[in-house]
């Protein structure tokens, strides 16, 4: 198999906690044990080196603070400085990751001026917005600009192929299960009780303001339930709020942001993963639950539905009514969680990022000829 110089380009990597973090970092890390090399290009971070090795793979951070009043967009001599990267750094492909990162769209741009092939992986889905028609025409703009798109769910492909006429490759994200893990008590007092996880940053497009409307009614039947919700946003402090007010603080805990060894931690202690997000592109966070063991029940008609088959491994409901009836069922029934655990967990071999890297190697290999090719 060739090997490749690579660059991978976005606005969200570490020490910023998410999904295209995880999973961009874990592409590297496994095309750099594959025997490419391998470089991230990303934003600075107080207190974070500008460049690094982690995981064998170089991590260049581009100056530059966010300009003022917002978090999203750097000064102009950051893109300046994006772009003198490129044209120095000789790689063979660009590999930019989100289209909500300004760093990686504007690699699209610097890339096809310098005529590097470049592809996007899109990790979104443009979802049920009063800005759904402005952000496709977005869309339809920047990707003009790259070779080739990969979709990271299904849901992405059918999103993708309304702004761009270009290749599209569904590739899935994936999990690795030999990922370390923090084993430390949950944070409250479990004994007896069954205990359902929510792992989502906390905003309304993530739907965690569900599990707080359903829990009344939930706990009328069951008083020993115990929701975890795990990570951190905008939505969290309103809804510790609500909980306190509804005297529901004893059957939730909220943890803010925690490590990703400390999340598998405590999904190893989880009955229910519950996740009610109708926008979920993918779904790290399923897989996530799925590797320990941990059943499911999620919105359907998302990248979810890739991963779950309703009834199968998993529950997929298409309504919040029918996703508070369906976790009502696992409550109710251990041995059907069991079987849930059991199937999902044969199917995870489907997500490894071995497999996940070949396929979009792959990718890069056929971009690179065809820009070449096309060329001569």
């Amino acid at each position: 198999m060739e090997k490749h110089k690579i660059a991978l380009i976005s606005d969200w990597y570490f020490p910023k906690v998410g999904g295209i973090e995880y999973s961009m970092h874990t592409l590297a890390k496994t095309l750099s044990i594959q025997g490419h090399e391998v470089s991230v290009i990303t934003r600075s971070h107080p207190g974070v080196p500008e460049y690094s090795i982690r995981d064998g793979v170089s991590v260049i951070r581009i100056k530059g603070r966010p300009l003022p009043g917002q978090n999203l967009f750097l000064p102009p001599n950051a893109y300046k400085e994006l772009f003198s990267l490129l044209k120095k750094g000789n790689y063979e492909i660009v590999n930019s990751h989100g289209l909500d990162s300004p760093i990686g769209m504007s690699a699209l741009v610097a890339s096809r001026k310098l005529g590097i092939p470049v592809v996007v992986t899109n990790h979104s889905l443009v979802g049920n917005t009063p800005y759904r028609l402005l952000y496709y025409l977005a869309g339809k703009l920047l990707l003009k600009n790259t070779d080739a798109v990969i979709a990271v769910s299904s849901a992405v492909e059918k999103d993708s192929k309304v702004m761009t006429a270009k290749p599209i490759y569904r590739i899935f994200n994936g999990v690795d299960s030999e990922d370390s893990i923090v084993k430390v008590p949950l944070p409250v007092d479990t004994k007896g009780k069954t205990v359902i996880v929510t792992t989502a940053r906390m905003t309304k497009k993530k739907g965690v303001q569900h599990i707080v409307d359903i829990a009344p009614s939930l706990l009328e039947k069951h008083e020993n339930l115990m929701f975890i919700m795990i990570g951190d946003g905008p939505l969290r402090k309103k809804l510790e709020k609500r909980v306190e007010e509804s005297g529901l603080s004893e059957n939730f805990h909220f943890t803010g942001e925690i490590s990703r060894e400390k999340v598998m931690g405590y999904l190893e202690k989880a009955d229910i993963f519950a996740l009610p997000s109708s926008n979920e592109a993918f779904g790290i966070s399923i897989l996530e639950a799925i590797s320990k063991n941990v059943p499911v029940v999620a919105m359907n008609n998302s990248g979810v539905s890739d991963i779950i088959t309703n009834g199968v491994n998993g529950y997929l409901a298409d309504s919040l009514k029918e996703f508070s009836s369906l976790l009502r069922n696992l409550i109710e029934t251990p041995a059907r969680r069991a079987s849930f655990a059991r199937e999902a967990l044969q199917g995870l071999s489907n997500y490894d990022w071995d497999k996940i890297c070949e396929q979009t190697t792959t990718v890069y290999t056929s971009v690179i000829y065809e820009k070449y090719h096309n060329n001569n």
